[in-house]
């Protein structure tokens, strides 16, 4: 009886173990779930924050064991349909002990349309459901804004003039590194380039370039800058056409008288500055076939205010000439020299010294002449009588 009792109790004990088996394995699965959902995603960035078409970033995902014990994991991904990940995934990640953060870094390359797009980051764990998050992705193209705030109306060669640009940041992230150098052709630019540095959104910033052209040509001003690690070049280009500057000084003359005596002309009259800008070193002489002589080879008038004038006086020789180019030269602000000539005809003027003294001559001749007729007609009454 006692031999029948302990079989019983043998096979009672035999049929309960895969119970307990199963039920502990339950359980285990049970608290590693648990285990698995304290685990949560607590910090997400993407460097740069909004990319443009073409652009590299960083991504940065952070996990966090809010539980008490360490939870295994077999491996971290992310995965997106669109966007190019070169290395997607983290293999044998291990645990992630209790109150332990990790973090996980992938890059990803938006070789796409413009838009927002959602990669998923998966985190599988070795006895648990996966954990998933989505982190967004904004594409958008947006180019730095580059304006001309300040230009001449007209480009004159040799003048040196000012170029202002404005580059604005109309982009939602902050863009870096900013730089502008000009190039060209025929133009001589005093800065080699501008270093802005870095733009907030909706932030702007003015450069200045001191120019002078020489020939008609293209002034290209080079904006280079960075999205994140990312170079971007951007091209504007300011057309340079060679013309008469409006605004210039203008010297004028007026009220010619020319006198000669000795064979030596003078030649006096009025110059004025009829432009919007100042005349400087305004000088008065004769060129060539006219010999400039002394007393005033040359007149010095000094500077002319636009609207104001000064009188002059040169003299000089000029044997067999029907006219003569009076030369008026000066400088602009720059010291850029000018030369304006305007032809004077000698045989235009009113007359001159000589030319008053020979009418005298022949008056004087003609009455003289006219005294010895009269002399000779009473001179034959008288005999005649």
């Amino acid at each position: 009886m006692n031999y029948a009792v302990c079989v019983l109790v043998c096979l009672l004990c035999m049929a309960a173990v895969p119970v307990v088996a199963q039920q502990t394995t339950t359980t285990d699965t049970l608290d590693s779930a648990s285990a698995a959902a304290q685990v949560t995603v607590t910090e997400k960035s993407i460097d740069p924050q909004v990319l443009m078409r073409g652009d590299r970033a960083t991504m940065t995902v952070t996990i966090t064991n809010n539980g008490g014990v360490s939870v295994p994991i077999s491996r971290a991904f992310l995965s997106d349909a669109s966007l190019s990940i070169p290395v997607d995934s983290y293999d044998s990640v291990g645990s992630i002990g209790a109150g332990n953060s990790m973090t996980f870094t992938f890059t990803v390359r938006a070789d796409v349309p413009d838009g927002v797009y959602y990669p998923r980051f998966s985190i599988n764990y070795r006895s648990a459901p996966s954990l998933r998050d989505y982190i967004p992705v904004k594409v958008e193209s947006t180019e730095l804004d580059v304006s001309l705030v300040k230009r001449p109306d007209t480009f004159s060669a040799g003048n040196r003039e000012t170029i202002e640009l404005r580059v604005g940041n109309p982009r939602e992230n902050t863009i870096n590194g900013i730089s502008v150098v000009p190039m060209g052709e025929g133009v001589e630019v005093e800065q080699s380039g501008y270093f802005i540095g870095k733009l907030e959104p909706d932030e702007s910033a003015n450069v200045s370039f001191d120019i002078t052209p020489q020939e008609t040509g293209t002034l290209t001003f080079h904006v280079t800058y960075r999205n994140g690690f990312n170079t971007h070049v951007l091209d504007h280009t300011l057309p340079i056409v060679i013309s008469e500057d409006k605004r210039a000084a203008r010297p004028v003359v007026s009220n010619i008288v020319m006198t000669t005596s000795g064979g030596v002309y003078t030649l006096s009259g009025d110059i004025t500055n009829a432009g919007l800008k100042v005349a400087n070193s305004v000088i008065i002489t004769t060129g060539a076939p006219a010999t400039p002589v002394e007393p005033n080879r040359i007149y010095v008038v000094g500077s002319l205010d636009p609207d104001d004038f000064s009188s002059f006086e040169v003299n000089f020789r000029a044997d067999d000439a029907d006219s003569v180019p009076l030369l008026i030269q000066y400088k602009d602000e720059d010291g850029n020299s000018y030369e304006r000539e305007t032809p004077v005809s000698i045989n235009r003027t009113p007359s001159s010294e000589e030319e008053r003294e020979f009418p005298i001559a022949i008056v004087a001749l003609l009455i003289v002449a006219a005294v010895v007729v009269a002399g000779i007609i009473v001179y034959s009454w008288k005999k005649k009588a």
